[in-house]
């Protein structure tokens, strides 16, 4: 199973970097490939790191505007180039059996957010979770409620993903998805 991991390539507070190591080491004692971003930066390489010191598989995924800028990540199992970042979105979807979202700025929140939106339009059926270190996607869960509140999401699309503080509950709920029928607003 290939876990694509969205977060930050940003050098952030070392509670992140802590959870990003035991995320790694849990992928490979289940037994799953790391699928992430490709950088040599920030939470993304401790993710891939923690999976290499595991034993564990890595493909990174990078467009080449920061391969240019020498962020590109050595020695993975396979690192992916592609042209432009809306590329790199789509070979990562479509090789990913399950998606985390650990912390991370615009990037993590476009990739994300485009993943919880193709669920909903039915365009896959995979497990989505956020993993809500130090209560970071407080506000945009907020967000998201008050967006509901109001009636521009649908309670319709309740389901679509798994918000948890726990790196384990995060894995256990990859672990034993059961796709559902995803219910449609219209």
């Amino acid at each position: 199973m290939n876990v694509c991991v969205f977060c930050a390539s940003s050098e952030v507070d070392k509670s992140y970097f802590k959870v990003a190591e035991e995320l790694g080491t849990l992928l490979v004692a289940n037994g799953w490939d790391l699928l992430y971003g490709g950088t040599n930066c920030g939470l993304m390489r401790e993710i891939s790191d923690s999976v290499e010191k595991a034993g564990g598989r890595v493909t990174g995924v990078i467009p080449q505007c920061i391969v240019d800028k020498g962020r590109a990540a050595k020695g993975l199992n396979r690192l992916i180039v592609t042209p432009d970042m809306k590329e790199r979105k789509s070979v990562m979807r479509d090789m990913a059996d399950a998606f985390i979202v650990l912390p991370g700025g615009w990037g993590t929140l476009e990739e994300a957010t485009e993943v919880v939106t193709l669920k909903q339009l039915g365009q896959h059926n995979k497990p989505i979770v956020f993993l809500d270190v130090n209560n970071y996607f407080e506000y945009f869960f907020l967000f998201v409620h008050n967006a509901r509140k109001e009636h521009f999401i649908s309670s319709a699309y309740d389901n679509l993903y798994l918000v948890t503080d726990d790196v384990k509950e995060a894995v256990e709920y990859i672990r034993t998805y059961a796709p559902s029928e995803i219910s449609d607003k219209y």
